[in-house]
Protein backbone atom coordinates (compact mmCIF):
# COMPACT_ATOMS: atom_id res chain seq x y z
CA UNK A 1 0.00 0.00 0.00
CA UNK A 2 2.55 2.08 0.55
CA UNK A 3 6.61 2.05 0.79
CA UNK A 4 6.14 3.26 4.58
CA UNK A 5 4.61 -0.54 5.44
CA UNK A 6 1.56 -0.41 7.53
CA UNK A 7 -0.79 1.43 6.51
CA UNK A 8 -4.98 2.21 6.64
CA UNK A 9 -7.15 2.91 4.17
CA UNK A 10 -10.88 4.41 4.65
CA UNK A 11 -13.93 2.73 2.36
CA UNK A 12 -16.75 4.61 2.40
CA UNK A 13 -20.10 4.09 0.85
CA UNK A 14 -21.98 1.38 -0.51
CA UNK A 15 -20.07 -2.08 -0.58
CA UNK A 16 -23.10 -3.63 -3.17
CA UNK A 17 -22.96 -5.95 -6.24
CA UNK A 18 -22.80 -2.95 -8.16
CA UNK A 19 -19.52 -1.32 -6.62
CA UNK A 20 -17.82 -4.39 -5.30
CA UNK A 21 -15.98 -4.96 -8.76
CA UNK A 22 -15.12 -1.82 -9.04
CA UNK A 23 -13.85 -1.37 -5.11
CA UNK A 24 -11.58 -4.72 -6.33
CA UNK A 25 -9.72 -3.35 -8.92
CA UNK A 26 -8.99 -0.39 -7.04
CA UNK A 27 -7.13 -1.97 -4.53
CA UNK A 28 -5.41 -3.88 -6.36
CA UNK A 29 -2.04 -2.40 -4.51
CA UNK A 30 -3.11 -2.03 -1.10
CA UNK A 31 -1.36 -5.19 0.33
CA UNK A 32 2.76 -5.54 0.67
CA UNK A 33 4.48 -8.12 2.02
CA UNK A 34 5.50 -7.72 5.70
CA UNK A 35 3.21 -4.69 6.37
CA UNK A 36 0.08 -4.62 8.46
CA UNK A 37 -3.33 -3.04 6.44
CA UNK A 38 -5.97 -1.68 8.32
CA UNK A 39 -9.18 -1.31 6.31
CA UNK A 40 -11.52 1.44 8.46
CA UNK A 41 -15.43 0.22 7.35
CA UNK A 42 -16.59 3.49 9.38
CA UNK A 43 -17.90 5.05 6.35
CA UNK A 44 -19.74 2.24 4.72
CA UNK A 45 -23.30 3.04 4.36
CA UNK A 46 -24.65 -0.10 3.08
CA UNK A 47 -23.63 -3.83 2.75
CA UNK A 48 -25.19 -6.94 0.86
CA UNK A 49 -23.35 -10.38 0.45
CA UNK A 50 -21.09 -9.16 -2.51
CA UNK A 51 -19.96 -6.41 -0.04
CA UNK A 52 -18.97 -9.18 2.07
CA UNK A 53 -17.57 -11.06 -0.62
CA UNK A 54 -15.46 -8.19 -1.33
CA UNK A 55 -13.66 -8.52 2.04
CA UNK A 56 -13.15 -11.92 1.78
CA UNK A 57 -11.14 -11.01 -1.57
CA UNK A 58 -9.06 -8.71 -0.07
CA UNK A 59 -8.14 -11.56 2.89
CA UNK A 60 -7.25 -13.05 -0.08
CA UNK A 61 -5.42 -10.40 -1.70
CA UNK A 62 -3.48 -9.86 1.40
CA UNK A 63 -2.80 -13.35 2.16
CA UNK A 64 -1.29 -13.73 -1.65
CA UNK A 65 1.22 -10.73 -0.70
CA UNK A 66 2.16 -12.09 2.49
CA UNK A 67 0.82 -9.08 4.08
CA UNK A 68 -1.56 -9.05 7.22
CA UNK A 69 -4.70 -7.19 7.32
CA UNK A 70 -7.58 -6.41 9.96
CA UNK A 71 -10.80 -4.57 9.44
CA UNK A 72 -12.34 -1.92 11.89
CA UNK A 73 -15.54 0.10 12.80
CA UNK A 74 -17.68 -2.63 10.69
CA UNK A 75 -21.18 -1.45 10.86
CA UNK A 76 -23.93 -3.57 12.40
CA UNK A 77 -25.51 -4.42 8.96
CA UNK A 78 -21.99 -5.73 7.97
CA UNK A 79 -21.47 -8.05 11.20
CA UNK A 80 -24.89 -9.45 11.21
CA UNK A 81 -23.72 -10.66 7.27
CA UNK A 82 -20.50 -12.07 9.11
CA UNK A 83 -21.85 -13.71 11.86
CA UNK A 84 -24.81 -15.38 9.96
CA UNK A 85 -22.45 -16.56 6.87
CA UNK A 86 -20.48 -17.78 9.91
CA UNK A 87 -17.23 -16.04 8.53
CA UNK A 88 -15.63 -14.86 12.21
CA UNK A 89 -12.88 -17.18 12.09
CA UNK A 90 -12.11 -16.04 8.10
CA UNK A 91 -12.91 -12.12 8.02
CA UNK A 92 -10.51 -10.75 10.99
CA UNK A 93 -12.71 -7.76 12.29
CA UNK A 94 -11.22 -6.44 15.10
CA UNK A 95 -12.13 -3.22 17.51
CA UNK A 96 -13.10 -0.04 16.52
CA UNK A 97 -9.55 2.24 15.70
CA UNK A 98 -9.40 5.42 18.55
CA UNK A 99 -8.11 7.34 15.57
CA UNK A 100 -7.55 6.58 11.26
CA UNK A 101 -5.07 7.90 8.69
CA UNK A 102 -7.49 7.60 5.60
CA UNK A 103 -5.50 6.64 2.67
CA UNK A 104 -6.38 9.37 0.03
Amino acid sequence: MGETGDATAAVSGELDAETAPRRLRDSEHWFDRGAETVIDLSGVTRVDSAGVALLLAWVRDARAAGASLRFVNAPAQMRAIIDFCALNDVIPVGEPLAATQPRG
